[in-house]
């Protein structure tokens, strides 16, 4: 694999007015002093050679405080990395998962606690590989915390289960809901459900539910149900061919200032043109939309003054789920900050490197997108968010 050795020194900030230049024009809520530490943390990170760029946003309240971008895109071409880029988000695709499934639950269509069953009869008599019936049945919530049982990518790798087994291709590249569901069925759970947080391909259970619910695609109920309220014209699972053209290039790297590229973005668009597309990670989108939809859960599901979804709805999203330590809800991660304050707030990154977050206790919400797939993303993501912390209070009224 080709190798691209690059020590990033300079920092290339952009901006532009998409997501409100009079919201950001009039911003009092981030000091001159704090953009300055801001942005020393994010060009220490990049100096570090993990990343060619990152692009930053925060939103306070209704205002946008910060928005730009650094370093560059594409390591051949030294383009700057702007906020406008389109990037495969991977995981963090897992928000827009969460929140097209609670539109689905305030409308009435599924329930969180639904048992597979009730659309797949079938999943009735799945059992434990030992043979025996678990004791209770696998529910949306389960696909969505990871803890319904089925086997996870990383548990099929450890017992020596590879995509390219023709035995299990219903489950590694499944062209619709039933082939996905019968998988599950022949693999049978690995654990009982609700018990063991097994992270990975389980989730894409819920996107089978819902085809079958609603007689559309999950595209479909994506594009319907979160892109066109929320008016994200940026946001895709099955990008383009002039959208692939301008997708940023995506990375790995794990070891400083070494890029290898990685396609694998590229491999799930693809794949996604010709199979059931993946509730766990097929988005696409920028900066400015994936902004959008973090704010309407910082608002509690208000959207330019419109409530789309529920607040006791979207809530149910955030609670801890049992098998996950108390670190993961529905398709959201969540953790506990005492920085500037004690605060809860929940998150999810992803293999390309991006995460997005948003915190009630603060009024906070932010997006980083950085295109590289490395070990340490986490323990950057946490440095950068830590940092902002320190200028954002915990203790927002009424909370």
């Amino acid at each position: 694999m080709k190798h691209i050795v690059c020590m990033l020194i300079a920092v290339v900030v952009t901006a532009s007015p998409s997501l409100g230049e009079d919201r950001l024009a009039s911003a009092s809520t981030l000091s001159d002093e704090a953009r300055s530490v801001i942005h020393s943390e994010i060009k220490t990170v990049i100096d570090e050679g993990y990343y060619p760029g990152i692009s930053i946003l925060l939103i306070h309240g209704d205002q946008v405080v910060m928005r730009e971008a650094h370093g560059v895109v594409n390591l051949e071409t030294k383009a700057p990395f702007t906020v406008d880029e389109l990037c495969w988000l991977a995981s963090t695709g897992k928000i827009f998962t969460a929140t097209l499934m609670a539109s689905l639950v305030d409308d009435g269509v599924v329930a969180f606690d639904d048992p597979i069953a009730k659309t797949f009869p079938e999943f009735d008599g799945i059992l434990l590989r030992d043979g025996s019936t678990p004791k209770q049945p696998v529910l949306l919530r389960h696909a969505l915390s990871h803890t319904s049982g089925v086997p996870s990518n990383n548990w099929m790798a450890e017992n020596g289960v590879i995509d390219s087994d023709p035995k299990y291709a219903d489950y590694f590249f499944p062209k619709t809901p039933q082939d996905f569901v019968n998988a599950c069925m022949t693999l049978g759970l690995v654990a009982e459900p609700g018990t063991k947080m097994m992270y990975g391909r389980p989730i894409d259970l819920f996107a089978c539910v819902a085809e079958i619910q609603t007689g559309k695609s999950f595209v479909t109920l994506m594009e319907d149900r979160v892109f066109q309220p929320l008016g994200l014209r940026n946001s895709t699972i099955r990008p383009t061919a002039d959208e692939l053209k301008r997708l940023a290039p995506l990375y790995q790297s794990n070891k400083p200032g070494v890029f290898e590229p990685d396609s694998f973005g590229l491999e799930v668009a693809e794949r996604q043109n010709e199979r059931l597309s993946t509730a766990g990670g097929g988005v696409y989108t920028t900066l400015d939309d994936l902004g959008v939809l973090m704010q309407l859960h910082l608002n509690r599901g208000i959207h330019e003054g419109k409530e789309l979804i529920r607040a006791e709805t979207l809530s149910q999203l955030y609670e801890p789920q049992p098998g996950t330590n108390g670190r993961y809800g529905l398709a959201f991660q969540i953790h506990d900050s005492e920085i500037n304050g004690k605060s809860r707030w929940l998150s999810h990154p992803g293999y390309s490197g991006p995460v997005a977050w948003f915190d009630f206790e603060r009024d906070l919400a932010g997006v980083l997108l950085m295109q590289s797939n490395t070990v340490n993303r986490t323990k950057h993501h946490q440095r950068i968010i830590d940092t902002i912390y320190e200028f954002f209070p915990a203790g927002r009224p009424g909370n």
